[in-house]
């Protein structure tokens, strides 16, 4: 009895010991895993498929959309479910090895609403953070998913290289970022950070309005990282 007794006290804390880690991971399973979350991209998607065509047809000249990479197109869940499952934390070394594995999965939503954009006519430009020497796996990552275009354009992280500045200059089609002397007409932003988002006092149409969400700004679901984590909670 002493023995069984003894069993079942080291079985129970073994359970609360993991506990913690099987907590602060379930955040990655409802990304890998509910139908919930995927449901919630594919909305997000058709909605913005739906705006972005609609004024895409209404613009003068060229127009295209902007989207983040990592959780609006590209799904990096099984990085940090690696990451947990070896109890180690995010660093650079294993973040660019793992881009140049170029094994993310895509968005769920995100092919359809490239496919409609490229065959309207429109532009895709990419901006991530994603260092300047991450572009080779990058790319290959996004042609391995179907989701790239000899067209597109992808504007990655370079010194002080801000997303404003690389949102800017799109639209004025000047700099890298940019289909060199051809301005576009921005019509929708995808992203799953509010930084992927044009901030009040940038040369877009209701930059820094919540108004413009589910307008030109389409948010997705990232339960896994983001500004949130460290942030207390609001008033």
């Amino acid at each position: 009895m002493k023995r069984i007794l003894a069993l079942l006290l080291l079985s129970t804390a073994a359970a609360y010991a993991q506990a913690p880690a099987a907590k602060t991971s379930l955040e990655i399973k409802y990304v890998r895993d509910s139908a919930e979350y995927a449901a919630l991209s594919r909305e997000v998607y058709r909605i913005a498929t739906d705006a972005a065509l609609a004024k895409g047809k209404a613009a003068k000249g060229a127009w295209g959309v902007i989207l983040d990479v990592d959780e609006t197109v590209l799904d990096n869940s099984t990085y940090q479910l690696e990451r947990v499952t070896y109890t180690v934390p995010f660093e650079d070394v294993s973040w660019l090895a793992w881009i140049n594995r170029a094994e993310a999965g895509s968005v769920p939503g995100v092919a359809d609403f490239l496919t409609a954009i490229r065959a309207a006519g429109g532009k895709v430009a990419f901006i991530t953070n994603r260092d300047e020497k991450a572009r080779e796996g990058t790319q290959r990552n996004l042609e391995r998913n179907g989701l790239w275009s000899s067209n597109d354009v992808l504007c990655l992280l370079a010194d002080n290289y801000p997303k404003s500045a690389r949102r800017k200059e799109v639209a004025d089609g000047s700099g890298k970022c940019s289909w060199s002397g051809v301005k576009v007409g921005v019509v929708a932003f995808v992203g799953d950070q509010m930084g992927d988002f044009p901030q009040t006092g940038e040369p877009f149409d209701g930059a820094g309005a919540d108004a413009q969400f589910g307008r030109s700004f389409f948010l997705l679901p990232n339960p896994m990282y983001g500004g949130w984590v460290t942030s207390v909670t609001r008033k």
